[in-house]
């Protein structure tokens, strides 16, 4: 039904005309725009009303009345002058250095967009808001102690500038990443010291790397001393993978009912090489990456499983294999195979970043060559390409399957009960959650200790979550906790924390 759905969308999608000289009249209701301090704020999604409840994108306008936004799994926190403001996905109740303030409703993701109820910022941020039916529009008026629309933060202890990356030089002295937020460039030398790390907010995993990891197109953050040192580079991204159900009109859609939309600078590749989006079809496996704040498509991966090999002339590819049959992590090899025309120069690709791998003839017309995986690789389902070469005639194929890699373990999104929390109950439900990177969980991996005794045994367990449901009573006092999952290509990830009974 799903697919049918999707599918019928689509053809009504490539039934319009498309014209960028003169669009079609948006006969609609016109969406909900935010002024904020005199200045309209662009955005995209606008606010929306769900149950007669008005609400607004909470990191675009946090940040455009001029406040810092830090997303940790469900929690999002917020600096207004020297108190520190958060809010809990699926939670009514916002804190102000502790301090408990309930909301209309719980923040709620629509589509990897993060809504708050207007009232969170009158209420919880000291703003006034409204709203005006006629003009359809949100004003918000803040004296906060902030930035003013130029992507320049003060915090506590120095400066933050956040923006869609435009470009990164790592071969000038010193390295510099250029930002850009609402109009103003900005270039910034980075200190060679700066942490540099880089965040797929999806599954809420980060990891280390260098300055040339930050993709232009990515939104980024650039902590700095109240000197202008960098101390820290944040890049962030969103991805979403899945499978091709439908195609039309720069649109497709995946089969979890997701519609991806080509943009002007998407960059496309298709089993390696460069394509465009006419190029891509159903049952084709991609990656999708865009950047979080705009929700701009900056880059799709698209792999197609191809039978048989390809030919070129004289030249052919009958198979190509290798002894990848799980995900793969630093240090492992894979050893590729390739059959063809004898007497020829033979390379594979792995994915758009592993290209030329060069492989030797050891018997007539059979190829061997292996790639080791280097320390931060991170792919997940990305196509293996033989390609061989005889004179000037080149041909390739791909190998049946994908292979995938990680260097990081899962993340964990979520725990429970808190840290340091307080509870009332000698029984108390324990639960972790998990949130893996370009490799799946393995749920078999997952362990649980309560006070050092191992309680796996009684926990229910999947590649999503662990929990503990105690038979017995705990008695009053502290109570440690350590969980312990890995990814299927073996990358472990430990967390410990600690709660307290008190039932008297």
């Amino acid at each position: 039904m799903k697919r049918a759905i999707a599918l019928l969308a689509l053809a009504l999608l490539a039934a319009e005309p498309h014209s960028t000289a003169s669009p079609k009249p948006n006969t609609g209701p016109r969406p909900i725009a935010i002024v904020i301090n005199g200045d309209v704020l662009a955005l995209d999604p606008p606010p929306r009303f769900e149950r007669n409840l008005l609400l607004v994108p909470v990191r675009r306008t946090i940040e455009a009345l001029g406040l810092s936004y830090e997303r940790s799994g469900k929690v999002i926190t917020t600096q207004v002058g020297s108190k520190t403001v958060t809010l809990t996905i699926g939670s009514p109740v916002a804190q102000i250095d502790g301090e408990r303030v309930t909301l209309d409703a719980p923040p709620v993701d629509f589509h990897d967009v993060l809504y708050v109820p207007l009232r969170f910022f009158t209420d919880v941020l000291g703003a006034q808001a409204s709203l005006d039916r006629r003009a359809n529009t949100v004003t918000i008026v803040a004296q906060l102690v902030g930035r003013s629309f130029n992507g320049l933060v003060k915090t506590g202890s120095g400066l933050q500038r956040f923006g869609t990356v435009a470009a990164v030089d790592v071969i000038s002295d010193p390295p510099t990443i250029t930002l850009e937020s609402n109009g103003i460039v900005k270039t910034i030398p980075v200190a060679p010291n700066a942490a540099i790390d880089v965040q797929d907010v999806n599954v809420n995993v980060t990891s280390p790397g260098e300055l040339g990891d930050v993709r232009p197109g990515d939104f980024a953050r650039v902590e700095m001393r109240k000197d202008g040192r960098v101390t820290r580079v944040v890049d962030e991204y969103g991805s979403r993978s899945g499978r091709i159900v439908a195609i039309a009109g720069g649109e497709f859609v995946l089969d979890d009912g997701q519609v991806i939309q080509d943009g002007r600078t998407t960059e496309i590749s298709l089993n390696g090489r460069a394509a465009s989006f006419d190029q891509l079809a159903p049952d084709d496996e991609v990656t999708v990456r865009y950047n979080v704040e705009t929700n701009e498509v900056r880059e799709i991966l698209a792999s197609r499983s191809a039978v048989g090999g390809a030919a070129v002339g004289a030249v052919q590819v009958t198979d190509v294999g290798s002894d990848a049959n799980h995900p793969l992590h630093p240090g492992d090899v894979v050893h590729v195979t390739m059959h063809g025309t004898p007497g020829g120069s033979a390379s594979f690709d792995i994915g758009p970043d592993v290209v030329d791998q060069a492989m030797e003839q050891r018997a007539p017309g059979v190829y061997f060559g292996s790639y080791t995986i280097p320390r931060g690789a991170n792919f997940n389902d990305v196509a293996l390409i033989g390609r061989l070469t005889v004179g000037s005639a080149t041909a390739q194929a791909p190998a049946p399957g994908s292979i995938s890699a990680s260097s990081i373990g899962p993340g964990i999104a979520d725990f429970a009960p808190d840290e340091n929390a307080t509870i009332n109950t000698n029984r108390p439900a324990v639960y972790a959650t998990f949130a893996s990177d370009a490799v799946p969980v393995n749920a078999a991996s997952a362990l649980l200790w309560i006070d050092g005794r191992d309680v796996t045994s009684e926990c229910v367990r999947t590649a999503e979550f662990i929990q503990y449901l105690p038979s017995y009573d705990y008695p009053d006092g502290q109570i440690h906790v350590t969980v312990r999952v890995a990814d299927e290509a073996g990358n472990t990830t430990t967390k410990s924390w600690t709660f307290w009974i008190r039932t008297r």
